[in-house]
């Protein structure tokens, strides 16, 4: 059997981003360390100086994935805390992010495991959602919005920029336009909450 070349690159997140391909094309009960070893064109043993086994390669997935999500919606509202637009630039930054790596989308929300509650804050929650309702509920109080409909509104805000993301990253929807534009076109018109 020929040796398999030695990998030059960053072998980790090649191992990575081959492990989001793949467990996004085959589902998790044939997903293997072995297939993903395969995939960057290395040994079988390679991965193991990465990751213990396989549920180490998925963690280490979600947190790859998660970094890259939070910075880039950290950079969006950055200095941005205390500006009336700061959900908008929030929300941008959400559908951008899938609008660039749709594979992430599947990967997160299909295969990761992770946890958010729409019906309070827990320290479990994904940092991403988290950020997310801290920012609206900041949001809400400023508008002067009652505590108690605080939720609903998370869940109606978020819906909106979740539910044109997950449509940016189907591949099976196509579309000409802009996904955010249609996101910040949608947020103009609703008039401030009363």
């Amino acid at each position: 059997m020929k040796e398999k070349p030695y990998h030059h690159g960053n072998l980790r997140n090649d191992l990575i981003e081959a492990g989001i391909q793949l467990i996004n094309e085959e589902g998790l009960k044939s997903f293997s360390l072995r297939k993903v070893a395969a995939r960057c064109q290395v040994s079988h043993t390679a991965p193991y100086s990465h990751f213990k086994d396989v549920d180490a390669l998925i963690s280490a997935m979600g947190d790859y994935v998660t970094g890259q999500f939070m910075h880039k919606l950290l950079s969006a509202v950055q200095g941005k805390e205390e500006t009336p637009g700061v959900l908008a630039f929030l929300g941008q930054a959400y559908i951008d992010f899938f609008v660039e790596h749709p594979q992430y989308f599947q990967f997160l929300f299909y295969y990761s495991g992770l946890t958010i509650n729409l019906d309070q804050a827990q320290p479990e929650d994904y940092p991403p959602f988290a950020l997310f309702r801290s920012t609206a509920f900041c949001m809400f109080r400023r508008w002067g919005l009652p505590e108690e409909a605080h939720p609903s509104h998370l869940i109606a805000s978020w819906s909106m920029v979740h539910g044109i993301a997950a449509l940016s990253a189907t591949s099976g929807i196509k579309y000409s336009g802009s996904w955010t534009d249609i996101f910040i076109e949608t947020l103009t018109k609703k008039e401030k909450p009363s």
